[in-house]
């Protein structure tokens, strides 16, 4: 007899990205993350800044905040600095982690999202295996 899977971490996660090339390869991660690891992690997927408000203002109230959100910073009309801003606003960045994952590779871009209130910053990876193994060190450092 198999031994029973058990889960050994629970999160809620919200995913903010305006490119589907970039969320597909995200949701691939993590449902590889979630079926290796025995993760059980509340997935949100919201495709622009516009969105990604509205989400964290009903989890408000929902008093449902994900413990992390994985940001992308360039998006059109509202961007990720945006939603930044807005979190630092609601003051929830002590209960949730923004990281801001990105294809800018600049410093002055880095730091700029670091004084804003993100947690980490992190260049996009190309693979899935690469983003697999992202994913998982910063779903490991909760």
């Amino acid at each position: 007899m198999l031994p029973e899977k058990k889960t050994v971490n629970h999160s809620r996660v919200m995913i903010v990205d305006d490119d589907e090339d970039d969320i597909y390869l995200m949701k691939r991660a993590l449902s590889r993350l979630q079926e290796s690891a025995r993760m059980n992690l509340d997935l949100t997927f919201v495709c622009s800044g516009s969105e990604a408000l509205g989400e964290i203002d009903r989890r408000l109230v929902d008093n449902s905040l994900p413990s992390k959100i994985f940001l992308d910073l360039n998006m059109p009309g509202i961007n990720g600095l945006d939603v930044l801003s807005h979190c630092m606003a609601q003051n929830i960045l002590d209960e949730v982690e923004v990281v801001v994952i990105t294809t800018a590779s600049d410093p002055d871009t880095h730091n700029l999202a670091l004084a804003n209130g993100a947690r980490t910053v992190c260049v996009k990876p190309n693979s899935l295996k690469e983003m697999s193994d992202l994913i998982s060190s910063l779903l490991a450092a909760e």
